[in-house]
């Protein structure tokens, strides 16, 4: 059954009225689209009233741009830009500044091009800071975190061993990642055997398993099979595995999950004397980056300081 539409007696249907014509968008609705709402926009609409049609409009344009300008102000201010501005936040010294790489491969090539480099500098005085503040213990070990995914810590943690490694220290790297492993990635290397069939009951041979970078000397134990977990690398055998290694190694640096991805990283606090915390230039939110050092803190972890990571052109962060 339709229905039609019929005239009024007496009368004829009145005509349709015709749509706008869509002119462009006017500063209001520009500033709506930014996000740019409340006293901005008010602003802008109540010049574009009172003055003339020409200087209303350019009027508004200023407000907008004012607005844009604001807004970005507001974004930065959530991530940290500069050294001066973590320090301030955290309460926390900004133990190395490392640059944006083209790829792995270049970074983790850079930590070999001389003793006198940039990298290289930066890289002794990470070292010399955690020799200054650590334990009297053999070997040193320290964990390697962040708040989020994203930061750059496996490939600071894989600089800083190799670095080391290269300048004759006795360093072991261990990938604790058990969300994103990529060590073995960044040295082609199996990921198999490694830290979690070390762990499980009928684990192989310690030679099996670790496996040692022919360029720098550094020695890795992967992920390896099997499920790794916080709680598994706070049992026993994790326990004994670090106490033979102890002999054999100065310094072992462990490549934890992000806080704010695995919260059970803050319970190997326990087993590690000092924790590294990285932070990336510009993108970093602060809120994340303060909640996640707010539970370690809690967690009575020991954090020796920040490594900014992945600082803008390879230049040190204003």
């Amino acid at each position: 059954m339709s229905i039609t539409a019929t005239p009024a007696r007496g009368g004829t249907m009145p005509p349709r009225p015709e749509p706008p014509a869509r002119r462009g968008l006017s500063p209001a609705r520009l500033m709506r689209r930014a996000g740019l709402t409340g006293a901005a926009a008010l602003s802008g609409l109540a010049v574009g009233h009172w003055l003339e049609p020409a200087a209303g409009l350019l009027a508004g344009f200023a407000v907008l741009i004012a607005g844009l300008f604001l807004t970005c102000q507001g974004r930065n201010a959530r991530n940290f830009n500069n050294t001066d501005d973590v320090e301030a936040a955290t309460d926390l010294t900004v133990l190395a500044e490392l640059p944006e790489f083209t790829d792995t491969p270049d970074a983790l090539a850079q930590v070999l091009r001389g003793p006198d480099g940039d990298i290289a500098a930066r890289l002794q005085a990470l070292h010399r800071h955690l020799l200054a503040t650590s334990a009297d213990s053999s070997p040193m070990r320290v964990a390697i975190t962040s708040a989020e995914s994203g930061e750059g810590r496996s490939l600071m943690a894989a600089m800083l061993g190799r670095f080391l490694a290269s300048r004759g220290h006795r360093v072991l790297l261990i990938d604790a990642d058990w969300c994103d492993p990529v060590q073995h990635l960044h040295f082609h290397i199996p990921s198999a055997p490694g830290l979690a069939d070390l762990l499980s009951r009928q684990p192989p041979g310690l030679d099996e398993v670790v496996r040692t970078d022919p360029v720098s000397g550094l020695d890795l134990i992967t992920t390896g099979t099997g499920k790794l977990s916080a709680r598994k690398l706070l049992g026993e055998p994790m326990q004994r595995l670090l106490a033979d290694l102890s002999d054999s190694y100065e310094l072992v640096l462990l490549d934890l999950p992000p806080i704010m991805v695995a919260a059970d990283t803050l319970l190997l606090s326990r087993i590690v004397h000092r924790l590294l915390f990285v932070v990336r230039w510009r993108h970093t939110r602060r809120n994340r980056a303060m909640g996640a050092l707010a539970r370690l803190r809690k967690a009575r972890g020991t954090v020796s300081g920040i490594v900014l990571t992945r600082v803008g052109n390879g230049n040190r962060a204003p």
